[in-house]
């Protein structure tokens, strides 16, 4: 399995043994909305050359339709661009001794935090609604001891079975850690 980049192991011991992103589905809507956004120039211009044909004309009109779609365009684009970047930057790894999100806001903010799985006490998956429910995806929330109450895996894949997963590496995880004092 590959190693994201911003996973360094503890130690010889820890191993990664997922690495998870939001479903596709949830991108999917944004790109049908670039999608149906990118036609709207096109449309605009059958539009004008239906019902006002005199409008292209005159070459300085044709000048900034041409000027102004192209911009539209370069707005559109850059739009598509920071959703796909946050959809795909949004990152949790799982590896044997510790839970990692990262989280992209923006194009250049990151949020990182990270979870012992021996802290874990609780964990519940959630998925709401019919889309959810068909293509199987939702939140998964890890309850723990610490100062953060609740880690929060959201849209993703398969969450009864990561939940299932998390709970059992966190009861593997405890049942290997020595006690102190023994």
């Amino acid at each position: 399995m590959s190693s994201h980049p911003f996973f360094q192991p503890h130690d010889s011991t820890e191993e990664q043994l997922a690495l998870l992103r939001p479903h596709w589905f949830v991108i999917a809507p944004i790109i049908l909305g670039f999608i149906i956004v990118l036609a709207l120039p096109f449309a605009t211009w059958f539009i004008l050359q239906a019902f006002h044909p005199a409008f292209f004309a005159v070459q300085e009109y044709v000048v900034l339709f041409v000027l102004a779609a192209s911009l539209f365009f370069l707005y559109a684009w850059l739009f598509l661009f920071q959703a796909f970047m946050d959809y795909f930057l949004d990152i949790w790894v799982i590896t044997t001794h510790r839970l990692i999100d990262i989280q992209q806001h923006g194009l250049f903010g990151r949020t990182t935090s990270e979870l012992t799985l021996d802290r874990v006490q609780d964990v519940t998956s959630e998925v709401k609604g019919f889309m959810r429910t068909f293509f199987d995806y939702g939140t998964v929330y890890v309850q723990t001891a610490g100062e953060r109450e609740r880690f929060t895996f959201e849209e993703i894949p398969h969450p009864t079975r990561l939940a299932k997963r998390l709970l059992a590496l966190a009861h593997d995880r405890r049942t290997k850690i020595p006690v102190v004092g023994e």
